[in-house]
């Protein structure tokens, strides 16, 4: 058995490489999705500004990122609805239902609120025990009530797993067999 690493810098340093590797493979999935007429989505920028030029030529400079609150992605579902995804990592079995900043929560919510499909897409795990999951928002939002408490296990979201290989197949839940899920149906 491994030992664990409990060093908070180092953890914090691989949830966030892992989530830029999440949302590459959301993309790829995104792709694959577009050419088969499905959805259009983007990746909205992190907001930041410059601080000080290091090297113009070179195109370094040190920067500081702004308050984020537009979710990581979004886009548009076949008929026009649009989606507004959130994207959320963790190494651990569980993820923190505060993993979602007060800002994007509140985002999330106008979303949801204005008829758009909003969702947390999650990462939890590492290796072969990693699974991703495409939560509704009111799912997210109603996680203590739902489930007891202001986290969830991969074992309590297995309703809401999706399907993973070299990208995560936001659209396909696992328990439908990957086919064509809930999220593309019409208000």
């Amino acid at each position: 058995m491994a030992p664990r690493i409990t060093d908070r810098s180092y953890i914090s340093r691989v949830n966030n490489t892992q989530g830029h590797l999440m949302e590459d493979m959301i993309m790829g999935a995104a792709m694959k999705y577009e050419r088969e007429g499905r959805l259009v989505l983007h990746k909205e920028s992190e907001p930041f500004r410059v601080v000080k030029n290091m090297n113009r030529a070179r195109g370094r400079a040190e920067v500081q990122f702004t308050a984020k609150a537009q979710p990581d992605f979004i886009g548009y579902l076949k008929g026009g609805r649009l989606i507004a995804i959130e994207a959320k990592y963790t190494q651990s079995d569980m993820i923190k239902q505060d993993a979602v900043t007060d800002k994007q929560a509140a985002m999330l919510e106008k979303y949801s609120r204005a008829g758009a499909a909003a969702f947390v897409c999650c990462g939890l795990g590492t290796g072969f025990d990693l699974k991703y999951f495409m939560l509704p928002w009111m799912v997210w939002s109603l996680m203590k009530e739902i489930f007891g408490h202001k986290y969830a296990t991969a074992k309590e979201l297995d309703t809401y797993e999706v399907e993973a290989d070299m990208v995560i197949h936001f659209l396909d839940y696992k328990c439908l067999g990957g086919k064509s899920s809930p999220i593309e149906d019409p208000l």
